[in-house]
């Protein structure tokens, strides 16, 4: 009997120290993908040269010299970094690119817009 006692003492032990250390496995991985999300490199700025066709509170709208039309978020932006240009300006945005909602389409969303050039007002 106390062999019998001795024995599944025995293994409660090694059955509590296999878990603990599959659990400090776990938590040991579950802190490198953690670290490795942090690390990850951040949105990648792009820029975009344009005139600006149409603005709005929140948005603008860019013309390419391919002609292209782009429209352009300013949501959450601060207003010195994104808002000192006019309808008609030639202007370079450097912009990310952000979801609006995962699995969906990207939306350009400025982080600085530049004015390169003044357009031409007719008053």
């Amino acid at each position: 009997m106390n062999r019998m006692k001795v024995f599944l003492s025995l293994a409660v032990v090694i059955g509590f120290s296999a878990c603990q250390s599959r659990n400090k496995q776990n938590t040991e991985q579950e802190i490198e993908a953690d670290s490795s999300v942090i690390a990850a490199p951040t949105e990648e700025v792009k820029t975009l040269t344009g005139v600006v066709g149409d603005a709005s509170m929140h948005n603008f709208m860019l013309v390419t010299s391919k002609g292209d039309t782009i429209f352009i978020s300013t949501m959450d932006q601060e207003p010195s970094e994104v808002g000192n240009f006019e309808l008609g300006d030639t202007v370079k945005v450097d912009y990310i690119e952000e979801e609006e909602e995962p699995g969906t389409s990207n939306i350009p969303t400025a982080q600085k817009v530049t004015v390169i050039g003044k357009g031409n007002r007719h008053k």
